[in-house]
């Protein structure tokens, strides 16, 4: 008996990108994305629905309430098939913290350049490379992430440069006779030079840096796509299979904003609000007394040095959005207050690089006091004041614990992480050794400072 083998056969995959835990229009997209895979499905087309990272950000109260693991509710509540990480998963959350967010998980995560450093393996909940099977045509998928090995490794992963990644799978994959789809969190810059340095890969599905290809965009062979940001786009995009080859790339965006209802849930307000009751429900302290701003900054620097063990201490006003009120000091409070995912980073310098530092420090402070800022962890408003704590100067001297440091001599601070990475003192990075502490963020040193001192207030 003759059997006739099916030539072409369409492949249609959905994608959605860095929605940062921006959920205003989260019940519409999950609307669209389940009917039209069933549309599609009955139309006789394979469907893939994928989340390229960055769905959740720790800013919102019902994410840092779960502890991410609502990622895995929305994703499976959305029929998502396929994940790669974002670095908002990846740095923001401990190995096994992630692996509990993705325990109810209903779908694939999908990362080939990261591995547990207590295992030297593939995350358990992910694997390295997907392999699917459509008639003839055997495709290969990739998922690659942002590499920010100063976050990663403290944080317990190793992470591989992504290009060191392709260039040691894509070869094999190639000449198994495998198509190669790249589900990426790399941002434009590298998803184009991947695109010109392999032509091997069919399609790099994009997301990182928020850039929008409503049509795609063709670099030589591949097709990169890119959604923008908060859930405002869905991806479309037609492929097809000839055999053992993808053909036929169609790619289109669809604006969210065009398929709302007047009578769709509001999901974001909904998870708004069960986040913030359930941190306000979660009581740290019956009784603190007033904290002003500065008198949070000024806390902060105590709690480092408790945390660390190092004496000397760096922050600044901006870290604390306001005041606390005398009376129950609630997680709520903590997370309104300090919302940004920010950690600790232990910093060493030679005592005459540390002195070029304080006056990068002097001469940006009068600026930075009313700057607006946005970026690299901080979820605040205004920089404001730094302070400091753990030495004193004398001219050009530095002075600790009564000695006076000589300019060969190191010495060792503690500071928010986000001093190193914002553009206004590149010293941190350029000149100082630097480690980044965690897993503790901000707010829960300084939850566990406030903790102590109630301790031993009443002892």
């Amino acid at each position: 008996m003759l059997v006739m083998r099916k030539l072409m056969s369409d492949l249609t995959i959905l994608h959605v990108n860095d929605m940062h835990s921006n959920f205003h229009s989260l019940k519409t997209q999950t609307n669209f994305m389940r009917a039209r895979r069933k549309e599609l499905e009955e139309l006789g087309h394979t469907v893939w629905a994928v989340d390229l990272g960055d769905l959740i950000d720790r800013v919102h109260p019902l994410v840092e309430a779960k502890n991410g693991q609502i990622a895995s509710a929305i994703l499976n509540q959305q029929k998502i098939d396929f994940v790669t990480l974002g670095n908002n998963e990846g740095t923001a959350y401990t190995p096994e913290e992630l692996e509990g967010a993705y325990k109810e998980k209903e779908f694939k995560v999908i990362i080939s350049n990261v591995k547990w450093q207590s295992t030297g393996e593939t995350p358990p909940y992910a694997t390295e490379i997907q392999f699917e099977k459509i008639d003839q045509c055997s495709i290969a998928i990739l998922g690659l992430t942002a590499s920010y090995p100063e976050s990663y490794e403290p944080n317990g992963y190793w992470i591989e440069d992504p290009l060191k990644t392709l260039e040691r799978l894509v070869p094999r994959l190639a000449s198994e006779g495998h198509q190669i789809i790249l589900l990426s969190h790399l941002g434009i810059d590298l998803d184009t030079l991947i695109a010109e340095s392999y032509p091997e890969i069919q399609v790099i599905l994009g997301a990182h840096t928020h850039h929008l290809f409503k049509e795609g965009k063709r670099v030589n062979q591949t097709l990169l796509t890119g959604g923008f940001k908060y859930g405002a786009y869905i991806g479309e995009l037609h492929l097809k299979t000839e055999k053992e080859k993808l053909i036929s790339l169609e790619e289109s965006m669809i604006e969210v904003e065009t398929l709302k209802e007047d009578s769709a849930t509001d999901e974001g307000k909904i998870y708004l609000e069960e986040g913030i009751k359930l941190l306000k429900e979660n009581i740290v302290l019956r009784q603190i007394p007033d904290y002003s701003v500065r008198d949070l900054a000024q806390l902060s620097l105590e709690a480092m040095i408790r945390q660390t063990g190092i004496p000397i201490a760096f922050t600044y006003t901006g870290l604390f959005v306001h005041e606390f009120k005398k009376g129950a000091l609630t997680k709520f409070d903590l997370h309104d207050c300090m919302p940004h995912p920010i950690h600790l980073n232990k910093s060493q310098f030679s005592v005459k690089n540390f002195k070029q530092l304080l006056r990068v420090f002097e001469e940006q402070q009068p600026e930075l006091l009313e700057k607006a800022i946005r970026g690299y962890g901080f979820r605040g408003k205004l920089f404001g004041e730094i302070l400091y704590t753990g030495f004193s100067k004398k001219g050009e001297e530095i002075i600790v614990n009564g000695k006076v440091l000589a300019d060969d001599e190191i010495i060792t601070f503690v500071c928010p992480d986000h001093m190193r990475f914002v553009p206004f003192f590149p010293m941190i990075e350029e000149k100082g050794i630097n480690q980044i502490l965690y897993p503790d963020l901000l707010r829960t040193i300084i939850e566990k400072e406030l903790i102590f001192k109630e301790r031993n207030y009443h002892d």
